[in-house]
Formats: C-alpha cells, sequence, structure tokens
C-alpha cells in the first residue's frame, strides 16, 4: 500500500513538474495570421459607378429574398429584371460579378477570422494590452488582449484573428491605468472563436475573436522591461 502511495505520489509530482516547465514559445500578433495565404483578387467593383453599384445591391437583395423561399411582388421583379438589362447593356456580366463578390468575401473571411493551426493548444508567450471584460470584486478574472492601445475603444476592433479572449486561472488586481500599460502573458492558446462583451461609456458591444487563451501567469511590463 506504501509503494502504491509513493508512487501515485511521484507521479503528481512528475506530472506538476512538467507542466511548470512548459516551454512557453514566444509568439507575435503576426504569427497569429502568418498561416494566410493572401490571394490577389482583382475587385471589379472598385471601377464600377455608384448607380450600378446601386443596381447590383438591388438584384443582391431580391436573389437573397428568393432563396429565403420568400415571394417578390411583380413591380420589384421588374426593377430587378430592369437593373439586369442595364448592367448587361453596359458590358456587365452579373452572375460573373456576384462570383467574384463571393470569393472576396471568402479570401476576406480566412484573412480575418481564420486561425494559425500551429497555435491551437499551445503554450505561448506574447505582449499586448489588457481591455477588462469581467471582475471578481477589484480583480480582473477575463480580459481582451489587443494589439495596441485603444483598440476596440477609440478604433473600430481588429480582425478577429488580432484580437484574444483571455481567461486567467487566478483572477489579479490590475495596477491603475492598466489599459496604457503593455502586460506579457503566458499559457495555452486554443483556437475557440467567442464573442465577449465588451463594456463601453455607449453601451456594451460584442467583441468576435478567433483566440481564447487560459492564461497562467500576467506581468504588466515597465519601461525598463
Amino acid at each position: 500500500m506504501k509503494n502504491l502511495l509513493a508512487l501515485i505520489s511521484l507521479s503528481v509530482a512528475l506530472f506538476t513538474a512538467s507542466v511548470s516547465a512548459a516551454d512557453y514559445k514566444k509568439v507575435t500578433w503576426e504569427t497569429l495570421n502568418e498561416h494566410v495565404v493572401k490571394k490577389e483578387i482583382e475587385n471589379p467593383f472598385e471601377g464600377m459607378e455608384i448607380e450600378d453599384i446601386r443596381k447590383m445591391q438591388q438584384i443582391a437583395i431580391v436573389n437573397d429574398i428568393i432563396a429565403s423561399g420568400q415571394e417578390v411582388d411583380e413591380e420589384t421583379q421588374k426593377l430587378v429584371d430592369q437593373a439586369n438589362a442595364d448592367l448587361k447593356a453596359k458590358g456587365y456580366d452579373v452572375e460573373k460579378l456576384f462570383k467574384i463578390r463571393e470569393d472576396i468575401i471568402a479570401q476576406r473571411e480566412q484573412e480575418f477570422a481564420s486561425t494559425n493551426p500551429a497555435l491551437d493548444d499551445a503554450n505561448i508567450q506574447m505582449r499586448g494590452f489588457l481591455l477588462p471584460l469581467e471582475f471578481e470584486g477589484k480583480k480582473v478574472k477575463e480580459f481582451l488582449l489587443v494589439p495596441y492601445v485603444g483598440a476596440c475603444i477609440h478604433e473600430p476592433p481588429p480582425a478577429a484573428n488580432q484580437i484574444v479572449y483571455a481567461k486567467l486561472v487566478t483572477p489579479i488586481e490590475p495596477p491603475s491605468l492598466s489599459m496604457f500599460t503593455p502586460i506579457e502573458v503566458k499559457g495555452k492558446m486554443s483556437s475557440e472563436q467567442a464573442s465577449p462583451e465588451l463594456n463601453l461609456v455607449d453601451g456594451a458591444k460584442e467583441i468576435p475573436t478567433s483566440y481564447t487563451l487560459t492564461v497562467d501567469n500576467i506581468e504588466f511590463i515597465t519601461m525598463e522591461q
């Protein structure tokens, strides 16, 4: 029995040591989307007149309505038929334009939302800035790790794969002006998408994120570091 307990104790000690001695991979914000293969897709809409773009929008809206199983009235259908005829008269292939539009949307989703498979379940170490999300008393439990000061507050949010939803193993009480102080975090990254709510002066806003990080350690960086 004593030998069994000793073996169990040794196993626990070895497991604990292996976790505490985890090799954290240093990553940068560029690492989060370095997997993206950028394609040069010609955007035919850039040279179109505003009126022609509006006609494309009308056609797209009606196509979506029909695709959802709803019917459109005769007058609306006539407007769409006329829009198709006008665009065709100018030499535009409407179906081809919509296909290119789908390719552009897919490419942007790949660039802005997809995750780097090399970081899934990886122990990582990276720097950024803290935006508190959830508190336990005065201590922060969850936060957004963002690449620069003012992200999501004074400026539109960065791409989803340029924001990390961070959850602290042990909540911490941040120093004053913590949003302006760079931090370094260590923890396990996962490709888990989320949309946590960030409380702002004008109300709460959901922030799409492509990565989730379980934070083992957090350090506020001084000027000397």
